[in-house]
């Protein structure tokens, strides 16, 4: 088998060790060079140094191909993000990730992620689980939970409200939760933060007025004390992208809050965060780099809006001398799956129909591509 391990701590390194690197291809990744780089790490095993909640790291790893991911870092919704992109993005058949809370081991079942319930990784209970031993030692079962978990989906609350203001839990208390929460509170919004660092959540509750909830808002425990049974929209602005995620993903599946609206530090996790069930992403990155493209005329190619969950976006590339499809008729132009040219800006005017059109220098073309497929779509129109 092909088995990416993701954290090289103290779980990750005893498993690896008990793996027989003759049978099994094994690669690791960790964000520390230090570990992977000592004499004592394993000869035969690929390394890669880098945060593996990034699809390219994982893709470079060699995810596409892989038989096992196993996420075993000290951080569960680190661990829980890398599982779903695991299964979602490369469809890795099997897909596995230490949490510490209890409660998330039926949580993620149905997306097809075994979430182990440990508070300490024995490796012999993960090569254990992996090669698909037929019994256990007794006193490790309870360690892994129950063996087949359900995930409770509570149906969505209706986004409807009597007076036109909402109740809206904001999941983190730094300065873009607080500028946020006040905003709403001025428009007339019920608003309680959660803060899980107890100096800004001392700080904070002395300059709001609102509840401001101390623990970490990805939790059932700490979102059921925020009252998220009853809220309208979950706002989940923290510093990191794998937190803000499965604090939308609890929010919507365990407490049926209609709308969640996740910030994304890595544009390049908006499309994914967005196909694990966050409504709405914002990242301040890809903000202002549009922005910057919008000023900049002579940029070849910008997006101009993404479609809701599905990650297709909108893109225009500016056709100049040098684009490979210069001369050619736009309707013989092969793009790759799921994408389609919308139209052919010139001279003031948009062609939508392409049965003659033969495109030139100066032409805007207008196209449908999946956030995967752009790179493509750009390489056939501007070479």
């Amino acid at each position: 088998m092909k088995i990416i391990v993701i954290g090289y701590g103290r779980a990750g390194s005893q498993f690896v060790r008990k793996l027989d690197t003759q049978v099994h291809e094994v690669v690791v990744i960790d964000k520390e060079s230090t570990v992977l780089e000592s004499p004592d790490f394993p000869k035969g095993v690929r390394h890669f140094i880098g945060n593996a909640i990034d699809e390219d790291l994982l893709r470079e790893a060699g995810a596409e191909s892989a038989d096992v991911i196993m996420a075993l870092t000290r951080d569960e919704n680190t661990n829980l993000m890398i599982a779903q992109i695991a299964r979602v993005v490369f469809n890795v058949p099997k897909a596995i990730a230490i949490v510490y809370d209890p409660q998330r081991v039926a949580s993620f079942h149905e997306a097809g992620i075994e979430t182990l319930a440990i508070a300490v990784a024995g490796a012999e209970l993960l090569a254990a689980r992996l090669e698909g031993a037929a019994r256990l030692p007794s006193d490790t079962l309870e360690a892994w939970g129950p063996a087949e978990p359900a995930r409770v989906r509570v149906p969505q609350r209706p986004l409807e409200v009597q007076d036109g203001s909402f109740y809206v839990i904001v999941v983190g208390g730094g300065l873009v939760g607080f500028y946020l929460a006040r905003a709403l509170l001025k428009n007339g919004h019920e608003v309680t933060i959660i803060e899980n660092n107890p100096d800004t959540f001392e700080l904070v509750s002395q300059q709001i007025d609102c509840p401001v909830v101390l623990g970490d808002g990805s939790t059932v425990a700490v979102l059921e004390r925020a009252g998220a049974s009853r809220a309208n929209v979950l706002c989940a602005v923290t510093d990191h992208d794998q937190d803000n995620l499965i604090a939308c993903q609890v929010g919507k599946f365990h407490f049926g809050i209609s709308k969640a609206i996740a910030r994304a530090k890595n544009p390049k996790n908006e499309a994914v965060m967005r196909r694990l069930g966050v409504d709405t992403t914002v990242s301040s990155t890809a903000i202002i780099s549009n922005v910057i493209e919008s000023e900049l005329p002579a940029t070849p190619a910008r997006t101009l809006a993404i479609l809701g969950s599905c990650g297709i976006g909108i893109v225009e590339y500016h056709l100049t001398q040098l684009s490979p499809v210069v001369g050619k008729q736009a309707r013989k132009v092969a793009l790759p799956p799921n994408c389609s040219l919308i139209a052919i800006l010139r001279g003031g005017e948009a062609i939508t129909c392409f049965d003659t059109t033969v495109m030139t220098s100066g032409d805007t073309v207008v196209a449908l591509a999946p956030h995967n497929q752009e790179a493509a779509v750009r390489e056939i129109l501007l070479g």
